[in-house]
C-alpha cells in the first residue's frame, strides 16, 4: 500500500509507521461488550456530529479510529478520497499482511460518518466498533492472506453530495492497482434487535421471497449476510463460518441485484469495481425505528448480541484469510 504524507494533526502517526504493539492494561481486562460500548459511546456521543455539516468533527473521528489502529501496532494510512479537494475527507486504512499469499486481500470495512441530525450509534458506530474489536484480536496473528481494515468516510448521502463516497474512491483505486480482493465485508449496523413477532420487514414482498425459495423470519433477532446472486458462494461460506461459532443467529440473503436496497452501503462500490462483497447487517430501517433519527442512541443497542456477532465474524475472517487445501 502506498504511504501518503499526513498533513492532518494526527501526531501519533508518522507516515505509515506502525505503532507500538501494546494495549493499555485497562483495555485488555475489559470484556468485549465493554470495549464495544466504549467505542460506540465515543463515536455517537463525543463525535455525535460526524457529518458534512461538521467536517472537523467527522475528520477528528477518523483520526481517532486511526489512533486506535496505530495503538494496536498497525501501520495506518489516512487516504484522501479526493486529492484535489482534501476537505472531502479520508478513509482510514490498516492491514495485516498475509504470510503465504499477501497479494490476496480480504477487506473488512465500516463507514464512520453519520447522517446529519443523528448520532448514529447503530448507523454506523456499531460497525466501526466491531471492526476495531476484530482488528485488535487479529493484530498479532497474521494469516495466509492479507486482511485490510478500512474505515470509510462519506457513506451517507448528505456527506457524499458534491464529492465522492470513500468506498467508491477506494474500490476504484483498488481496481486501478489491480488489487486481488478475494472478499469484502461491509459491517453496516450490527446493534439493533427486536424479538417481537412482526418486527422484521423486507424491501420486497413475501411472494418474491417464496419465488426465491427463501423462508425469511418476521422477527428481528438475527444478523443478515446480504449479497447478490453472484455472491452466493461468499454469502454461504461466511454464513457457515459464523454459525460454526454458535454465537449469533444468522440469516443468509443472496438476492437479485435488481433489489435496490441491497446496494446501500460500501460493499456496493466494490460490486461496481468487479469484486465479490457482502453486507453484514441488522437490516437497517427494515427493523430499527431509529434509522437516521436523533433517537439512534447507544441505549437502543444490544451489546450482548453485538459481542456474539463479533465472535462469529472472527471465525469467518479467519476462514476467509486462511488457505484451504483446494485453494
Amino acid at each position: 500500500m502506498k504511504c501518503m504524507t499526513l498533513t492532518m494533526t494526527l501526531l501519533l502517526l508518522s507516515g505509515c509507521t506502525a505503532g507500538p504493539r501494546t494495549n493499555e492494561q485497562s483495555d485488555i481486562n475489559r470484556s468485549t461488550e465493554d470495549r464495544l460500548v466504549s467505542d460506540v459511546r465515543m463515536l455517537s456521543e463525543t463525535f455525535a456530529s460526524r457529518n458534512a455539516n461538521d467536517r472537523e468533527t467527522l475528520d477528528e473521528s477518523g483520526r481517532w479510529i486511526g489512533k486506535r489502529l496505530w495503538s494496536m501496532g498497525y501501520a495506518v494510512d489516512l487516504a484522501m478520497v479526493n486529492e484535489t479537494n482534501p476537505q472531502r475527507g479520508f478513509n482510514v486504512v490498516a492491514e495485516l499482511t498475509g504470510t503465504t499469499r499477501p497479494e490476496e486481500i480480504v477487506v473488512i470495512g465500516a463507514h464512520y460518518d453519520a447522517e446529519v441530525n443523528t448520532p448514529g450509534a447503530d448507523d454506523n458506530a456499531s460497525g466501526v466498533a466491531a471492526m476495531l474489536e476484530l482488528a485488535r484480536r487479529f493484530a498479532d496473528s497474521p494469516m495466509d492472506r492479507t486482511v485490510r481494515w478500512i474505515g470509510f468516510t462519506n457513506e451517507e448521502n448528505s456527506n457524499s453530495v458534491g464529492g465522492v463516497m470513500g468506498s467508491f474512491a477506494y474500490a476504484r483505486d483498488a481496481l486501478a492497482r489491480n488489487d486481488s480482493i478475494v472478499a469484502m465485508m461491509s459491517l453496516e449496523m450490527l446493534g439493533y434487535y427486536d424479538e417481537t413477532p412482526g418486527s422484521q420487514k423486507y424491501p420486497f414482498d413475501s411472494a418474491m421471497a417464496k419465488r426465491l425459495g427463501m423462508d425469511l423470519p418476521d422477527t428481528g433477532d438475527y444478523i443478515g449476510i446480504v449479497g447478490r446472486f453472484e455472491d452466493r458462494g461468499l454469502v454461504e461460506r461466511i454464513g457457515a463460518s459464523m454459525r460454526e461459532s454458535g454465537r449469533a443467529n444468522i440469516v443468509e440473503a443472496p438476492l437479485p441485484a435488481m433489489v435496490r436496497a441491497i446496494w446501500r452501503s460500501d460493499h456496493g462500490n466494490f460490486w461496481i469495481s468487479g469484486y465479490n462483497a457482502v453486507m453484514i447487517t441488522d437490516t437497517s430501517e427494515f427493523r430499527t425505528p431509529h434509522y437516521h433519527k436523533p433517537s439512534d442512541t447507544i441505549d437502543t443497542l444490544d451489546f450482548e448480541r453485538m459481542a456474539g456477532v463479533v465472535d462469529a465474524l472472527e471465525v469467518a475472517i479467519r476462514d476467509l484469510a486462511t488457505l484451504n487445501e483446494d485453494e
